[in-house]
């Protein structure tokens, strides 16, 4: 993927045309896909969401690439106060973190470099601008033709909305650490955390920061979590639906036993660090803090809930809405042939339930 998307980049002669050889790849290779998968040519959800994984990987450090080569042009290339390169590391998270994208997954990352400075071109600004300017060049390279279609999220970043685009290697560790400002899900958010594009060495060492953060051998803070969970019941669910994502045994709830487990035990048990979900469940099974019988039924639980979300998105036509169904409806109906179920509605509504 990285060498036929450096070819048709390299054939370009501008940068708004090379922006637009990206983005046709991007739209190319999601459609050829989504087309494996919707056919059967791509049998486990696991391999769909890897091959997502991967195409979105490749396309994320090509704009940055991008993003930085117009940047170095006028703004000259980021130094730290001694001299030396300033680093960056593009770092994903949820899904993207997870290798675990699907149907409309939101492709979010969060941009770290490695400490203050400026830049050393014709027109010098600070290395807080310049990592700013990298994170918008990078984020509007990319398009999504539709909401939710690999569109690029930054929430995750410290202080979300509020906050810079870019943060300093000293502010990710301020804001993180025990004695920070981040709320509880915003620490645990970090057990997907996985450099994508930038510095590699330097990718390393913000993971190695990151186990030192959140795998402190403090027990996962479950009160916050049903604090949480109490909110998006409250919040985002329709009172007598169910939603296959935040409703009381939907993902989610998959999701976050499996990051506290690894929270709780992943200061002395190195191998729980994974950000894929289906790999960690199995590396808890064989730390012993998972039995096999629960490993199997919480495995079965989260691919059927990837199926169900990932067939929801193509009825729909809508990444958001993530509401089942009436069962007597039609669209419920489309649901379960879609999920192969075919004319089996009531096993569908039995599963689901």
């Amino acid at each position: 993927l990285a060498e036929e998307l450096d070819q048709r980049m390299s054939q370009a002669d501008t940068p708004e045309a090379r922006r637009d050889a990206l983005n046709a790849f991007k739209d190319r290779e999601m459609f050829r896909i989504d087309m494996r998968h919707i056919l059967g040519k791509i049998a486990e959800f696991s391999d769909f969401s890897a091959e997502l994984t991967d195409l979105a990987e490749v396309v994320v450090a090509a704009a940055v690439r991008l993003a930085t080569e117009e940047l170095n042009v006028t703004h000259g290339a980021p130094r730290l106060e001694d001299g030396s390169p300033c680093l960056v590391s593009v770092c994903a998270l949820g899904k993207f973190g997870g290798r675990e994208l699907g149907f409309a997954s939101d492709i979010e990352l969060m941009f770290v470099y490695s400490a203050e400075g400026k830049t050393s071109g014709p027109q010098p600004i600070s290395g807080a601008e310049y990592f700013a300017k990298l994170v918008e060049g990078s984020w509007q390279a990319i398009r999504a033709h539709r909401e939710g279609i690999f569109t690029i999220d930054l929430r995750l970043r410290p202080y979300g909305r509020g906050g810079s685009l870019a943060v300093s290697q000293e502010a990710f560790r301020n804001y993180f650490g025990l004695d920070g400002p981040a709320w509880p899900y915003e620490r645990q958010a970090l057990v997907k955390l996985r450099p994508v594009a930038g510095d590699a060495a330097f990718g390393d060492q913000l993971v190695r920061l990151r186990d030192e953060l959140i795998y402190t051998g403090e027990k996962f803070d479950v009160a916050a979590m049903r604090g949480m969970r109490e909110r998006q019941l409250r919040q985002l669910v329709t009172p007598g639906t169910i939603n296959a994502k935040l409703s009381l045994g939907g993902l989610v709830d998959v999701e976050y036993l499996v990051q506290g487990l690894q929270i709780t035990h992943g200061k002395n048990l190195p191998e729980l660090h994974e950000t894929n979900t289906l790999a960690a469940l199995s590396a808890l099974k064989r730390c012993d803090i998972l039995t096999a019988a629960d490993t199997v039924s919480l495995c079965e639980a989260y691919n059927f809930h990837r199926r169900l979300i990932g067939a929801l998105r193509i009825v729909r036509g809508n990444a958001k809405d993530l509401t089942i169904p009436r069962p007597d409806s039609e669209e419920f109906a489309f649901l379960a042939r879609r999920l192969a179920y075919k004319n089996e509605v009531p096993r569908l509504q039995a599963d689901i339930a």
